[in-house]
């Protein structure tokens, strides 16, 4: 339902429209509407039970423009990965994941090693194991790797 329809829908018949509480439309017409935690985690919810989790809803938590590299997220989940209760492993190779959700772009394995701070050696055996199970595809002219369609 959108700001418009939820406003006339509880102005009734014969009321005057009002903005439904926590939306606003910007002056070029896009509409913004603050949602709590639970809210979004509602949404989330929902959105996940109709149509199953998508990647980037899974890798959501890390991406984002200023936290894709491995140094701010390791520095963000330190104490979790020093307790031994993640996994450096799965961290890293959905750290390569969530490179390739947030940019979109064709990328290879020096440039991904390099964003990271990994060396190209693991990082070709992590981008070779997402191959093997479909979750990266590897251009055979190029070389680059980049999400299946």
């Amino acid at each position: 339902m959108s700001v418009d329809e939820a406003s006339g829908a509880r102005a009734g018949a014969g009321g005057a429209a009002s903005p439904a509480r926590g939306a606003a439309r910007t002056p070029d017409g896009q509409v913004c509407v603050e949602l709590t935690n639970a809210q979004v985690e509602g949404v989330i919810r929902a959105t996940t039970q109709a149509h199953g989790p998508s990647l980037g809803l899974l890798l959501s938590g890390l991406i984002s423009e200023q936290a894709i590299t491995e140094g701010s997220l390791e520095d963000r989940y330190c104490a979790e990965l020093e307790s031994g209760r993640l996994s450096h492993s799965l961290f890293r190779g959905l750290l390569i994941l969530a490179l390739f959700v947030s940019g979109g772009e064709r990328r290879g394995v020096v440039e991904v090693a390099r964003q990271l701070g990994l060396s190209p050696s693991t990082t070709h055996r992590y981008m070779t194991t997402l191959v093997a199970f479909g979750l990266l595809v590897q251009d055979p002219t190029t070389r680059k790797y980049r999400l299946p369609l």
